[in-house]
């Protein structure tokens, strides 16, 4: 891919050539290191592909082979450039194309959250505005830690929370309390530490030394392996110590503690015919209604199909459009009968053991119940489990430098 960028901006030729020794020529290119490509035989001519750089040096070669080359097509930068040199118009656009892209690229255009059970990304990027955390954002305005902080201060069950810029995006990848954090790969010498409460079912250590067997009881922040080496001499004696990723196989039996709740009163909508839409774009975070419907209704629904331009996937565009359809409704007040409400209940409970099942978490007990309490239909208990339980800890320098002049003392 490179090579061809690298020929493109240079410029390459197609070659033809016709004589009686081509396979002569063929191997003095090789023997001089001139790099030829597409090599294709036509009865008993030839055409290649040649650098502009290696067309002159092919003169002498000519000469004593006695091929006669005629040059059938010119490619590359220079000669596009060449042939619309009078075409200034067109190369000032480029060149402005090219600035308002690279000042583009300096913004965040778009913000996505991914990973959400609980809270909807509506909900955190609405969170994120408060905090002038927006499309349009300058990149280097960014603060990762101060977000994610920001995160966890404001919502107590969000257990985990990742920011990453990539392109013109920044993506949040949260997990709340009561679902198992991802393990993120570790780039550099780490300990394996106990991500929460548990008792170790199983461990198998690849890389480091582990620092606990089948049964041990374990607290979050625990050393499972270290990432710490020792190095022994035939007698046993400590030579050195040397810091690695620690890699292993683990499995913990912990809990989950299940909790949800919701009315035995509800209203509900009752949509009627009526409807209007209306049409928009956001050039630069700025919302423009080309068509922008009057709301005549007593109760309405609004509906916004929003969509974002992009190069790639990372390389989103400040220019959005979108469509919004209101709804009219009318309200109707309801109350789910006990065998309703349990069902309802069921549902939202085999969802999120569904979610924990997607996470390779294996279900060994389910100890939640489901209660109705007067007028309020109520979930909970305590889910025991058998999991990995574990995250990566980067090893600080000090932890194995300090240890080692120690043991020279």
């Amino acid at each position: 891919m490179l090579r061809k960028l690298k020929h493109w901006l240079f410029g390459y030729l197609t070659i033809h050539i016709s004589g009686t020794s081509p396979e002569r020529f063929i191997n003095l290119c090789s023997y001089k290191r001139i790099y030829i490509w597409n090599i294709v035989r036509d009865n008993e001519n030839y055409q290649f592909n040649l650098s502009v750089k290696n067309y002159k040096e092919l003169k002498p070669i000519f000469r004593k082979t006695r091929l006669v080359p005629k040059i059938n097509k010119k490619h590359g930068l220079p000669f596009f450039m060449h042939r619309n040199r009078k075409r200034k118009g067109f190369f000032i656009g480029m060149l402005l194309c090219m600035i308002l892209v690279y000042i583009m690229s300096l913004y965040i255009w778009d913000i996505e959250v991914v990973g959400g059970y609980k809270y909807t990304p509506e909900a955190l990027i609405k969170f994120l505005g408060k905090n002038d955390i927006k499309a349009g954002i300058k990149k280097s305005l960014i603060d990762g830690n101060k977000i994610e902080e920001d995160i966890r201060i404001a919502y107590e069950d969000i257990g985990w929370v990742s920011v990453e810029v990539k392109g013109t995006r920044l993506i949040i990848k949260i997990t709340e309390s009561n679902m198992p954090a991802p393990i993120i790969e570790a780039t550099a010498p780490s300990h394996i530490v106990a991500s929460k409460n548990g008792i170790v079912k199983k461990i198998v250590t690849r890389t480091g030394t582990p620092m606990v067997k089948p049964g041990d009881v374990v607290k979050k922040g625990d050393i499972l392996v270290s990432g710490i080496v020792e190095i022994k001499d035939d007698f046993d004696g400590l030579l050195n110590k040397k810091p690695v990723v620690a890699s292993a196989d683990i499995v913990c039996s912990s809990y989950y503690d299940y909790s949800d709740e919701f009315s035995m009163n509800y209203t509900i909508k009752v949509f009627t015919n009526n409807q209007k839409k209306g049409l928009y774009i956001t050039p630069f975070s700025r919302k423009l209604f080309l068509y922008k419907p009057s709301i005549s209704y007593d109760m309405y629904d609004i509906i916004v199909n929003d969509n974002t331009l992009h190069i790639t996937d990372s390389f989103y565009l400040p220019f959005q459009y979108g469509t919004i359809t209101i709804r009219e409704y009318v309200e109707q007040k309801d109350r789910y009968s006990d065998e309703e409400a349990i069902y309802i209940a069921k549902n939202k409970l085999q969802r999120y053991l569904k979610k924990l099942n997607e996470n390779d978490v294996y279900i060994v007990k389910n100890n939640v119940k489901i209660d109705i309490n007067k007028d309020t239909c109520i979930t909970k208990g305590r889910l025991l489990v058998e999991e990995k339980a574990w995250e990566y800890k980067i090893i600080d320098e000090s932890e194995w430098r300090i240890e080692q002049s120690d043991e020279h003392k």
